[in-house]
């Protein structure tokens, strides 16, 4: 169900900017634009959709440590699962009408397979990023000798 979903990994020791940076290109797949930015406790993505039709907003936030971190993933509408075109749909629906609840259902629809389809790909990409923090340091420790 698309809406607001969050998972969390330990032990993985994953750098989280590495993660926010592989994860954006998945939005510009789906014909989002996506932008990362530095928050105080790690990363935000924003991904504004670019169909027609689809005027959601996905946000995206990688919180934490590269050992203890979650991944939180929410459209647009924080109202829950009904969206505003979809309850005037409904009541549309009550007096002849039909056609926002239909757009409605499409629209949360498409969001459900997004976020899906996200999900698999983040969790690819953090199985592939096991352990790049320490290899990050040790990068860094040895440019300095």
């Amino acid at each position: 169900m698309a809406g607001e979903m969050k998972s969390q990994w330990v032990g993985k020791n994953v750098d989280l900017s590495m993660l926010a940076e592989r994860i954006r290109p998945f939005f510009h797949e789906t014909d989002f634009a996506a932008r990362v930015e530095q928050v105080k406790e790690g990363y935000r993505i924003q991904a504004m959709s670019k169909i027609p039709n689809l005027k959601s907003k996905i946000t995206v936030e990688i919180l934490g440590r590269p050992n203890d971190f979650t991944v939180d993933f929410s459209t647009g509408s924080k109202g829950g699962y009904f969206s505003l075109s979809m309850i005037i749909g409904y009541l549309t629906t009550m007096f002849g009408g039909g056609y926002l609840l239909s757009r409605g259902a499409k629209e949360q629809g498409t969001l459900e397979i997004i976020e899906k389809d996200f999900w698999r790909h983040t969790d690819m990409q953090v199985a592939d990023l096991v352990d790049s923090a320490s290899q990050l340091n040790k990068k860094s420790k040895t440019s300095t000798l």
